[in-house]
């Protein structure tokens, strides 16, 4: 069972000073004297100090009765703390009874104007810790909440520009399913972010992106990120209870589940999809999918820096693709590229089975493990044998080209297999190991040509160690 924490005290009361007739310091001033003096050791028991916290959260979100009230008609305005997110909904918001009726349900959420701007915060924050991009903001994001009658209510968003800047404005029902929610706010966020080198048109975002995004950020924190409204009510007191009844797994799991009993979409399908695909019974299937898609370039060399020069540049085309590809021409020159590579991940992540996936500590260990080769060295004809540990470089450096082909072919058929149990985290570094082994396979066992050369093995074993000790040496950065 969770409650709402003290960050989620501040985040209100940050979030809200127009509802009070006190200030903001004085709110939390009077606040925090209340936990502090509850909270001293043997003063009172835990289960009383618990409800001193709530206590003093009541006392920072209760209005003053001399502040102006809000009217049932009037609007009723909530300010994120960063002051990017304002809120706006009818103090009077008559959703129907059946769409009520789904706030029950747990793949939907009823959204309270009070903690609608904690939740997108949160939902920015931790986007911006998946891509790196940082908090800051320069367009300002309006949130209009309107009644809702049914479960299946549009969800639409605009842009405008300003002399001042970009503006946008989504348009929520009261009552919306979880995963349009979140995908909403992440798609407004990253075109606020793209958007700023943009002078008259907006960019276009593809269509996985978003969705891709928002399934991930559902999948590795919902609890944190979604805040129902209160429900229960003792004593004229709002309480809020949420009920978490689950362990911390692999974020990709429900896609794995998903994706293995029903066909992955492809890359056409996903850059176009169909009206059924994003709505009703299927979009589930397109969000598992863009899910991948998106961890998948991730996971690629530069992934993350690849995906932050794509929004960057969107302002520079009227297509995203134009800017998908210029971004990430390093993996793919083609659309063909891209089908090939997703073909291939696809067939990857469907075969491993993610509930005997090793620990990321684990993996890591594995991974170490495998990188070396044991091997037996004589000091002479008539001493035992020791055994000793050498490396991918010193097999392709020292070796004999038999030997060294065939244990190097090796190391690619064991990176493969180890993929299927690594931590999800680790998958990109064991692909890119495969792909450095591969690379200099092809090239140092390519055939004479006609004229009688063949490839310059030096040349190919220098750039196969360079690449080696760099995978090398950001596998033992992220050890610390």
């Amino acid at each position: 069972m969770a409650t709402l924490s003290a960050r989620t005290l501040g985040e209100i009361e940050t979030a809200q000073p127009e509802a009070s007739g006190m200030t903001s310091a004085a709110l939390r001033a009077a606040a925090q004297r209340i936990y502090r003096h509850f909270s001293k050791p043997g003063v009172v028991h835990r289960t009383v100090r618990r409800l001193a916290l709530w206590m003093a959260f009541l006392l920072a979100a209760m209005p003053n009765p001399a502040a102006a009230q809000v009217a049932p008609g009037d609007t009723f305005v909530t300010q994120s703390h960063s002051g990017q997110f304002l809120i706006r909904g009818g103090g009077g918001l008559r959703s129907s009874r059946s769409a009520l009726a789904l706030s029950t349900n747990l793949s939907f959420v009823r959204l309270d104007p009070t903690l609608l701007p904690v939740s997108c915060e949160r939902i920015k924050q931790n986007l911006a810790r998946e891509l790196q991009i940082g908090t800051s903001w320069q367009g300002r994001i309006y949130l209009k909440l309107f009644p809702a009658d049914s479960g299946d209510e549009l969800v639409t968003i605009t842009s405008e520009h300003f002399r001042d800047g970009w503006q946008y404005r989504a348009d929520l029902p009261e009552v919306v399913e979880r995963a349009r929610y979140v995908q909403a706010i992440v798609q407004v966020v990253l075109l606020e972010f793209a958007n700023r080198g943009a002078e008259t048109r907006s960019v276009e975002l593809p269509p996985w992106l978003a969705a891709g995004l928002a399934q991930d950020l559902l999948a590795s924190g919902e609890a944190e990120i979604i805040l129902p409204p209160p429900r229960a009510n003792a004593n004229s007191l709002s309480l809020a209870t949420t009920v978490i009844n689950t362990r911390k797994g692999n974020p990709l799991e429900r896609a794995h589940q998903l994706l293995r009993a029903s066909p992955p979409l492809t890359f056409e399908q996903l850059s176009w999809p169909l009206d059924d695909r994003v709505s009703g019974s299927r979009s589930e299937v397109y969000r598992c999918s863009a899910q991948l898609f998106v961890s998948g370039l991730l996971e690629l060399q530069d992934g993350r820096p690849s995906l932050r020069s794509m929004l960057v540049e969107l302002p520079r085309y009227y297509n995203w693709q134009l800017a998908f590809f210029h971004a990430f021409r390093a993996s793919f020159a083609s659309s063909l590229d891209v089908e090939k590579w997703w073909a291939l991940h696809l067939a990857h992540f469907s075969g491993r089975d993610l509930a005997q996936t090793w620990s990321e500590e684990e993996s890591r260990r594995k991974l170490a493990q495998m990188l070396g080769s044991q091997v037996e060295v004589r000091t002479s004809a008539n001493e035992l044998p020791l055994h000793t540990e050498v490396t991918l470089q010193t097999i392709i450096r020292d070796w004999e080209p038999v030997a060294r082909n065939q244990a190097l072919q090796d190391k690619v058929r064991e990176l493969e297999m180890l993929r299927l149990r690594v931590a999800s985290g680790l998958v990109g570094l064991v692909d890119e190991y495969r792909q450095t082994l591969e690379a200099y396979l092809s090239r140092n066992l390519r055939p004479a040509t006609p004229q009688g050369k063949s490839a310059s093995p030096s040349r190919a074993a220098e750039e196969a160690l360079a690449r080696l000790d760099e995978l090398d040496a950001r596998r033992q950065a992220q050890q610390h």
